[in-house]
């Protein structure tokens, strides 16, 4: 789901590229660097800070640029934890993060923060799940009395309003997109192989809970599972 995403995201950028002014790029929350190669390629001769809270991440993001031989003298490697994070000189023309903004512990001030570091007329640009994404495991748990342990993802539209009392003008776009696994475990894997299946709120099914979900949800799956990201797309343009 995240190349897919990063790429529809460079996407959207194409109608702003014009727009950006000149500065360097400040990507936050690299993970592996699926965005950072695509940023690499399309502004060749731009300075671009790459940064993930995680050292160990931002290593590995090092190293599959490396791999993919695009590490020139123009990419920087930094630690940047959004939630720990003063604004500093306003030195980018772009800010830009690939499904990451739902981890921070306040996605609005997160954002908020990180727009404080563009130049004027820069541009913020950033993808992440919303709050409908996974409306049947919501459901199965509501039928089986289970509590509902997936971490509360972002309110778009209260994202919107506190950005825009921030002298940040926003444009965004919303998609559901769809990925399809054999059976609803095979699902709960990938959350953990993709580094998702830590909770913000420190609770968690029992193994019996747990076993009650994932059956019931298989035999309401109809063959396949199939699993709604609600994928939200925002730019916003510093006045």
């Amino acid at each position: 789901m995240q190349p897919k995403v990063a790429k529809g995201l460079i996407s959207s950028l194409k109608p702003w590229k014009a727009a950006i002014p000149p500065g360097a790029i400040l990507e936050f929350g690299c993970g592996t660097g699926m965005l950072t190669e695509l940023l690499i390629q399309e502004f060749p001769d731009r300075e671009i800070f790459v940064t993930d809270a995680s050292p160990q991440m931002l290593e590995v993001c090092k190293k599959n640029i490396e791999r993919s031989e695009l590490l020139t003298n123009n990419v920087h490697f930094d630690i940047l934890d959004v939630n720990d994070f003063t604004p500093g000189e306003r030195k980018y023309g772009l800010v830009i993060g690939n499904f990451v903004a739902h981890w921070f512990k306040d996605t609005s001030i997160g954002l908020q923060n990180l727009s404080e570091e563009l130049k004027h007329g820069g541009i913020i640009l950033t993808s992440f799940p919303g709050n409908h994404s996974f409306p049947n495991w919501y459901e199965y748990c509501l039928e089986l009395g289970l509590p509902h342990t997936a971490n509360p993802l972002p309110d778009v539209e209260e994202v919107l309003v506190k950005l825009s009392m921030n002298d940040v003008q926003i444009d965004y776009y919303e998609n559901d997109l769809y990925q399809e696994f054999e059976q609803p475990i095979d699902f709960f894997r990938h959350l953990k192989r993709i580094g998702s299946h830590t909770s913000k709120l420190d609770k968690s099914l029992s193994y019996k809970q747990f076993r009650m979900l994932v059956n019931h949800w298989k035999r309401n799956s109809k063959g396949v599972t199939k699993i709604k990201w609600h994928v939200v797309y925002l730019a916003g343009k510093k006045g």
